[in-house]
């Protein structure tokens, strides 16, 4: 069962996520030892600042994605495109450009240094 500390470090995680890269909530869910699911509400609920940039491990925005604060916003791939993920006219982000659990543990390590 993830921890408040977890939880934690995913929000860190996903706010530190380098430009023109993405992650997904099965890699996010690794990290901490849960399940996608409850990453996917976390982002939803957790006001994580750079939601979007959390996908689907097929590279798509989750079906259940929705803005934590209600709002309409903007869609998803236009702020993956500002941030510099290529994302094809199918909504589907360059695979090449994906965070894998192995990167966001380097990235958690640089970020408690």
């Amino acid at each position: 069962m993830a921890t408040e500390q977890d939880w934690e470090l995913v929000r860190r995680v996903v706010e530190a996520l380098p430009d023109g890269t993405w992650t997904s909530y099965g890699d996010l869910a690794e990290l901490i030892g849960t399940g996608p699911r409850q990453v996917g509400a976390f982002m939803r609920d957790g006001g994580v600042p750079r939601a979007h940039r959390v996908l689907t491990a097929a590279g798509k925005v989750s079906e259940g994605f929705r803005w934590s604060d209600g709002r309409d916003g903007r869609e998803v791939p236009e702020l993956l495109r500002e941030d510099g993920v290529e994302v094809s006219p199918r909504g589907v982000a360059d695979a090449s450009q994906r965070m894998y659990v192995y990167d966001l543990k380097l990235l958690a390590m640089e970020l408690a240094t």
